[in-house]
C-alpha cells in the first residue's frame, strides 16, 4: 500500500486544480445549506424562514450543477490547459 501512496505530494495539474476547486465549492455550498436550514428553524419570522428555505433550494440546485461539472472534469470532458492564478 505504501508504494501506492508515493509521489502524491507533487504539484497538481491544471485539470486536478479545476476538479478540486469544483469539489471544494460544492462542499461549501452544502455546508451553507445546512447552516441556513438550521437558521430557518430557530425562531425566525415565517417570512424569514421562507426566504432562507428558498435560498437553500437555489443553493442545492447550484451544488448539483457544480458536482456535475466536477464529474465532467474528472472524465476529461471539460479540460483546463494551465492553472489559473
Amino acid at each position: 500500500m505504501e508504494e501506492l501512496m508515493q509521489g502524491l505530494d507533487g504539484l497538481r495539474t491544471a485539470q486536478q486544480e479545476l476538479f478540486y476547486d469544483l469539489e471544494d465549492a460544492a462542499a461549501v455550498i452544502g455546508w451553507s445549506v445546512v447552516e441556513l436550514t438550521a437558521m430557518a428553524g430557530t425562531g425566525r419570522t415565517p417570512d424569514e424562514a421562507v426566504a432562507l428555505m428558498k435560498i437553500c433550494t437555489l443553493l442545492t440546485a447550484q451544488q448539483g450543477k457544480i458536482g456535475l461539472y466536477a464529474d465532467e472534469v474528472k472524465a476529461q470532458r471539460i479540460t483546463r490547459s494551465e492553472a489559473q492564478a
